[in-house]
């Protein structure tokens, strides 16, 4: 048997821009421009009409769609909403041609521009590079896109580099691209201009942590007062966190907080000894006073988080005989005769059997309602005490405290070249030295901070039951049997406080009282301290 071989050919795929059969060639156009900028602007709008009428005005191709990205980087496409649809139409073989202007304007990243040409050619879809005038079905077509694409790869790569280099030419002069920040709205020429409706509550939430409220506690006045962020979403823990230590709100500008460490993903992340940083200090016009921010500052450092206190005697009472907080407690729940009452014996872990009996919540919480308007009611007792929180506020230790910290950042830049026994000498004392200035500047920025409450009361009276004027008035409330006693301090916070118990107890009054609550049947008796 003679054996034959019959050569069987290939049928030629027909690659030309038009077919020749009733079938017509389904054509898309993509376009892209990386910036808003008006010569951009009317490149992008320019390649879009020209495109249109090109695949519309011909008779052998249906046009499925123009796709066009704006103002989008094209180092990633999958941050390309038009790309990605066109390519998913592509793949879903619904497009047989893709028109685009050049390699950079499809992508600037070698692996997605082979990995895109190589999957959409294996579904039929074929790619016409206009300026390089290739074709994706193209023998030749990897070898070239590998060397072109990597042409645009380290076109964009140079970009990025003038780009940043631009960028940080402008930090070095103090000049920062600025977002709009809460409190502020952003000017004609960029710059951060006060915007008051927001600048109030801004004020407000350093005022309330000044004052001794923990950020949750102020993460529910917010809320509850229905207070919108930027965004219009609600306030988070997080939020008023980072707006307590932006030092924005003083005037001052940190430029470059955060870097860029790859062009192609441009991924930024917190600029953690990456790159350099540019301190300007009066930047823009601040909302808060400078020696406010660093007291904030100084007590973010040392203050411990709390959790919520949803009640307003909530981590303020104290029982004045074994010096324990005193917690709510619900007696005969769910029961008509269901009360609350304020308890020192609450921690079964710990070996102190005091005697105190339990006290009624709305009791004391009466007695301190009552006490705070018999106090804004009293001329002479409101004006000695606001005489005794003028005298602590009028302290201005801000500059010789700013200049202090500024002395100790030379010692510690000085002893990175070597230690030396004077400078430790030194460093120790001024650390010290700052310590007590921080003092002095919190107790009068809280001092000034109680006395614009009183101000504000005195004007609304309506304000008096209001969950933030007990804790603004009183830091501490020392509960026995016998007696209430509630103290006003312009320079503790409540854990300072709560450490001198036996002290404070014996403090002359500034005024006392028989509280009755008549629907309750009982009565207690109250004194009203100032602590200096």
């Amino acid at each position: 048997m003679t054996k034959t071989i019959e050569v069987i050919m290939p049928h030629k795929i027909d690659t030309s821009l038009t077919k020749t059969n009733k079938t017509k060639l389904r054509v898309a156009a993509y376009a892209r421009v990386s910036t808003d900028e008006d010569d951009q602007v009317n490149s992008f709008k320019s390649q879009i009409d020209e495109y249109t009428e090109r695949i519309t005005s011909n008779p052998d191709w249906d046009f499925i769609g123009m796709f066009a990205d704006k103002g989008i980087t094209g180092t990633q496409t999958k941050k390309r909403p038009e790309f990605m649809r066109m390519v998913e139409l592509g793949m879903e073989r619904k497009i047989d041609l893709i028109l685009v202007k050049s390699i950079s304007r499809f992508a600037r990243n070698t692996v997605d521009v082979l990995t895109t040409v190589r999957e959409l050619r294996n579904r039929g879809c074929i790619i016409f590079f206009e300026k390089e005038n290739i074709r994706s079905d193209d023998t030749k077509i990897d070898f070239v896109l590998t060397v072109l694409s990597s042409v645009a790869q380290e076109e964009s790569r140079s970009i990025s580099t003038n780009v940043k280099w631009s960028i940080e030419k402008k930090f070095k002069n103090g000049i920062a691209h600025v977002t709009r920040i809460y409190g502020y709205r952003k000017g004609e020429n960029g710059e951060l201009v006060i915007e008051e409706s927001e600048a109030s509550i801004v004020r407000l939430i350093f005022s309330l942590f000044i004052e001794g409220y923990n950020i949750n506690d102020i993460v529910k006045i917010l809320n509850d007062r229905k207070i919108p962020t930027l965004k219009g979403k609600s306030w988070l823990y997080s939020t008023v966190r980072g707006l307590l230590s932006n030092e924005k709100y003083m005037g001052d500008a940190i430029l470059q907080k955060t870097c860029t460490i790859d062009y192609l993903t441009h991924k930024q992340v917190k600029n953690d000894n990456i790159e350099p940083k540019y301190y300007v200090t009066n930047h823009h016009e601040g909302i808060i006073k400078r020696d406010e921010y660093e007291t904030v500052q100084s007590m973010l450092k040392t203050r411990r988080p709390n959790q919520i206190t949803k009640y307003p005697l909530t981590n303020i009472t104290y029982c004045s005989k074994c010096h324990r907080k005193l917690h709510r407690h619900l007696i005969n729940h769910n029961r008509p005769s269901e009360y609350v009452v304020l308890n020192c014996n609450h921690n079964p872990t710990i070996s102190i059997d005091c005697t105190y009996p339990r006290i009624s919540y709305d009791l004391v919480l009466g007695a301190v309602k009552d006490s705070i308007h018999e106090l804004l009611n009293h001329k002479d007792v409101l004006d000695e005490l606001k005489s005794m929180l003028i005298s602590v506020s009028e302290h201005d230790d801000t500059s010789s405290l700013h200049s202090k910290r500024l002395r100790l950042n030379a010692l510690i830049a000085a002893k990175a070249n070597g230690l030396n026994e004077k400078i430790i000498s030194e460093e120790k004392a001024l650390r010290k030295e700052i310590e007590r200035l921080e003092n002095r500047v919190s107790f009068s920025v809280r001092s000034n901070n109680l006395l614009q409450v009183i101000d504000s009361v005195i004007s609304d009276q309506d304000f008096v039951n209001d969950f933030l004027l007990i804790k603004s008035f009183y830091k501490l409330v020392i509960v026995s049997p016998e007696e209430l006693v509630f103290v006003i301090s312009g320079s503790k916070d409540t854990e300072e406080l709560s450490s001198c118990i036996d002290e404070l107890s014996i403090i002359p009054s500034l005024f006392s009282k028989l509280y009755i609550d008549y629907d309750l049947q009982k009565g207690i008796k109250y004194r009203v301290v100032y602590h200096v």
